[in-house]
């Protein structure tokens, strides 16, 4: 009968306790938040009667209502993150970064979300629906999105349009694939924010 403790078995068990270690430990998982335009926030003085936007309802595809970013592989397939999240519903989220990005655009008319408070009705409401944002760790992200401005008597002040945005991400990480993902919205919010300018000024953009 050999030693107890002989050199072979001493490695081997220090490889399966090595092996339980490993098996134990996880990644850290971390959480995210779509970012504003530079100045959101900032509370920009409005005129006595100015015009009242709302935003609402801001949905997003069925694929994206998870907690878990999703990421495009392929034509026919997405990632979806076990470890890197968003913070709070994409669509709650991204809800709120319209608003302040056309509250900083629009900075002469107040903005609000929808339910909209007060007993005030809104004079324009911008519908918003969000097909794809993804894209590919280190290459670009992706917004593609339709929405409709409506009067406030629910007619259709311009037709749906459908925006397509993409943005470079440079660097393969998730926290440079939201800040692409944030620029989008930008982009998305200027557009909406020129669209409601022109009709404002009784020349609406085509």
């Amino acid at each position: 009968m050999g030693p107890l403790f002989s050199l072979p078995r001493v490695a081997a068990l220090c490889a399966l306790l090595l092996v339980a270690v490993a098996c134990g430990t996880t990644a850290p998982t971390k959480f995210y938040l779509l970012s504003t335009l530079p100045g959101s926030g900032s509370g920009p003085s409005h005129p006595a009667h100015p015009t009242a936007i709302g935003v609402g309802p801001v949905e997003v595809a069925s694929y994206l209502d998870r907690q878990e970013i999703v990421t495009r592989h392929g034509p026919n397939e997405l990632g979806i993150s076990e470890f890197h999240l968003w913070a709070e519903p994409l669509e709650s989220n991204l809800s709120q970064v319209l608003v302040e990005n056309l509250s900083v655009l629009l900075s002469a008319d107040p903005v609000s979300l929808s339910p909209f408070p007060g007993p005030t009705p809104v004079d324009y409401r911008v519908e918003v629906k969000v097909l794809r944002l993804e894209g590919k760790l280190g290459e670009n992200a992706s917004l593609v999105a339709r929405w409709t401005l409506f009067h406030a008597e629910g007619q259709e002040a311009l037709p749906m349009r459908e925006s397509s945005f993409s943005e470079p991400t440079q660097v393969p990480d998730y926290e440079a694939l939201v800040s692409a993902q944030s620029r989008a919205v930008a982009a998305l919010s200027r557009e909406i924010a020129e669209a409601i300018q022109a009709v404002l000024q009784g020349k609406p953009k085509r």
